[in-house]
């Protein structure tokens, strides 16, 4: 069993890497787990997308 973990600023370049990563190493995924976190920097919101995939080489 492996893990992978892709995180983005953005969830639309979270889903491009993604579909790369599926389309490249074709993963026998068992689960994902997406999560979203929101920071302030200097008054402007920063976000941060990420996927964990588990999966069997």
């Amino acid at each position: 069993m492996k893990i992978k973990i892709i995180e983005k600023t953005h969830e639309l370049d979270l889903q491009d890497a993604l579909n790369d990563f599926i389309e490249s190493q074709h993963p026998n995924i068992q689960s994902l787990h997406y999560q979203v976190a929101m920071t302030s920097h200097n008054g402007e919101l920063e976000y941060s997308f990420s996927c964990l995939i588990v999966y069997l080489s």
